[in-house]
């Protein structure tokens, strides 16, 4: 879920800087002159309906082609359903995959770029096909400010996550992102990297303005000091996070995991009780307490 979120975040930081792009290199082509201004006016529908038309009489017109691909990539990331999400991906692959039969297309970075971020929208099964994509439009000389954050999202899908943390610190070299500290922390974690992942987890801890990512951050840390047995680092860590935000269900109930390790029962169960009072439904305070 948190990885979706994101992808959308992304989705519209990297499509909003690829449309510049896109919009300065037609304005100098012989194309459609109607396709450039309904795509000045971000009219997604009036191009698909006007694509749709040019491609009955030329199936195989690179600009219709690359308008209805793009278009359809934008109609995309702003569906809520998945059904209408994976209709529009599919039609974005569909068209690009088409004008990339075509020689001499205009624009074929750019092409090669939106696909390869259809690919990635469209799920894990298709991250390899990201990467190619992705990867062809650097070549071709088009890298995006997010070009290798989305390169490290697909191969975080595909768990390799030495190549993810690897993109992602390319990526971190062109802009800093509160988003880039925690999925560099998260896979150097999957990684089993625990230095790494907690001095990423602690940057974006120390830098975000964002508190619910501050939180994100303070529970991940402390879950990791829990993981590897560094017990009284874990127990700081949550502390922290239960001061910063006194609701947090699971950060209390390491606490009482944590205490009942140091052999502390009498706090462990004042945390699990605590657990209950914000949760009464969670499991393992209840299995704690009344097995």
């Amino acid at each position: 879920m948190i990885l979706t979120v994101m992808l959308l975040v992304l989705a519209f930081w990297g499509v909003f800087r690829g449309s510049l792009f896109f919009n300065r290199q037609l304005k100098a082509q012989p194309t459609d002159l109607n396709l450039i201004r309904l795509w000045n006016l971000q009219d997604y529908d009036s191009i698909l309906t006007l694509t749709e038309t040019n491609l009955i009489n030329n199936p195989m017109d690179p600009y219709s082609l690359i308008f209805s691909g793009f278009a359809s990539y934008h109609k995309a990331i702003s569906q809520i359903s998945a059904d209408e999400v994976n209709l529009y991906l599919n039609k974005a692959v569909l068209d690009l995959r088409k004008a990339l039969i075509l020689k001499d297309l205009p624009q074929v970075e750019l092409v090669y770029y939106i696909l390869g971020k259809s690919y990635l929208y469209k799920g894990k099964y298709y991250a390899d096909l990201s990467i190619k994509y992705l990867y062809k439009a650097i070549e071709a000389g088009y890298e995006n400010l997010d070009s290798y954050e989305f390169l490290g999202e697909a191969y975080s899908y595909l768990g390799e996550y030495d190549k993810s943390i690897e993109s992602y610190e390319i990526a971190l070299k062109k802009f800093q992102s509160d988003r880039l500290y925690l999925k560099i922390a998260e896979d150097s974690f999957k990684f089993r990297e625990y230095e790494k992942a907690a001095e990423y987890y602690k940057i974006l801890i120390d830098h975000t303005t964002d508190e619910s990512l501050q939180k994100e951050g303070l529970f991940q840390l402390g879950k990791l000091y829990y993981d590897i047995k560094n017990l009284k680092s874990a127990e700081e860590t949550f502390t922290t996070l239960t001061d910063l935000d006194p609701t947090v269900a699971e950060a209390f109930f390491l606490l009482g995991e944590i205490n009942y390790l140091n052999q502390d029962n009498q706090s462990a169960r004042a945390y699990w009780h605590q657990t209950l009072r914000i949760d009464p439904e969670h499991r393992g305070a209840r299995l704690r307490l009344y097995n």
